[in-house]
């Protein structure tokens, strides 16, 4: 594994608006991990990443636009692209980990895992879920393609859903899965559009569920929402932070920080007793950021740099996106485990890199008090 000691320059602090003491934290590549999803036969790579803990030692994986088939010489060949895939991790130790994928198979073809139950659109898990007593609910971010097989970035979002499955327990093929599309979106005055359902967070018998208000120059403001465990699905029962307290109209929430990216993580950092979030700068950049908050509504600290993808210098076709923390793998109290994925503009050059196109994991380890509190 290569390690990363970073030591902060004011300059670079300076420009992001915060600043650092020395060695705060290391990060390094996991090699385990890398391998992991490193594999040339079944499920070959996919974006997303999304993980959360089902109970009893294992582990959910989401995964959105997914290869099925082979890479051989580093390509992926005789293989079938489909919109959404799941794996369950049993285990946490490198060693020993079993990991299966699933996903959907009709009339001799491979089919997304999870569809829209009235055929519109496709999904894409990427905004994450949460287990809770009353089941396993996931948020599905609603797609319609553009194009296919031109730029990936041309899709449009169009809505979002949320689906709960009650029986988790049990073999994903039995999954009673029951979708309900989440109202919480809109346009505010001005043209910005808004919306409900990024990750959910956990917290002192609350569901905290972030969202966005997006501006037409692409920057994302992170706002927040939640709702008690009990009545997640209900979504009369969400109320919205606006100005310090929680209010019933979604329009008014305040916006609690900036330069956010499409996907993002928040969990709970307990060296730091603090929360932490993670993302890609701006969505689409090598740079993995982090925030830090002594509560789930913040106050949210100025980013941090904490890695630079490589891969995004590998051609100037490449782009890397999807940074997410992976609490539930953190082996001590005082580290994080992060994943992102790098993609390419061309679809028909990332099919022929498989170097690309699957998450790639880092490891940052917290070296003292280091967070909201060091601003």
């Amino acid at each position: 594994m290569r390690k990363y000691a970073f030591i902060f320059a004011p300059i670079l602090f300076g420009l992001l608006g915060g600043c650092a003491g020395q060695s705060d934290f290391t990060v390094e590549t996991v090699a385990e991990y890398n391998s992991l999803f490193s594999r040339e036969d079944g499920w070959t790579g996919g974006d997303v990443a999304f993980s959360l803990p089902l109970g009893e030692n294992r582990i959910l994986w989401l995964f959105g636009d997914t290869w099925i088939g082979k890479v051989r010489g580093g390509k992926h060949v005789d293989s079938e692209f489909i919109n959404n895939t799941i794996a369950i991790q049993e285990g946490k130790e490198p060693s020993k980990i079993k990991i299966d994928f699933y996903y959907s198979v009709k009339n001799g073809k491979h089919s997304s895992f999870m569809v829209p139950d009235d055929g519109k659109g496709f999904f894409w898990p990427d905004h994450g879920g949460v287990r809770i007593e009353r089941g396993l609910y996931l948020v599905m971010n609603r797609i319609a393609r553009n194009s296919v097989g031109g730029d990936a970035l041309d899709f449009k979002e169009i809505g979002l859903t949320m689906a709960r499955i009650p029986n988790p327990e049990d073999h994903p093929s039995k999954w009673r899965i029951i979708q309900r599309d989440i109202p919480w979106t809109g346009s505010l005055p001005g043209g910005n559009k808004i919306a409900f359902g990024y990750p959910l967070l956990q917290a002192g018998g609350m569901v905290y569920i972030y969202g966005m208000e997006m501006e037409k120059t692409g920057d994302r403001h992170l706002l927040l929402a939640r709702a008690p465990e009990d009545s997640l699905d209900d979504f009369k029962s969400w109320r919205f932070y606006s100005a310090g307290k929680w209010q019933d109209d979604f329009t008014k929430a305040s916006r609690l920080a900036d330069r956010l990216g499409a996907e993002l993580s928040v969990s709970y950092q307990p060296v730091l007793s603090e929360y932490v979030a993670v993302y890609t700068e701006r969505g689409l950049s090598k740079n993995i950021m982090l925030r830090f908050a002594p509560a789930p509504e913040g106050p949210w600290s100025r980013p941090y740099i904490v890695y630079e993808c490589p891969e995004a210098d590998w051609d100037k076709d490449y782009f890397c996106y999807a940074a997410k923390g992976h609490s539930e793998l953190s082996r001590t109290d005082d580290e994080l485990l992060i994943s992102y994925v790098c993609n390419a503009h061309d679809f028909w050059k990332m099919a022929a890199d498989a170097r690309i196109y699957r998450p790639k994991f880092i490891r940052v380890r917290f070296r003292k008090s280091f967070g909201a509190s060091a601003l």
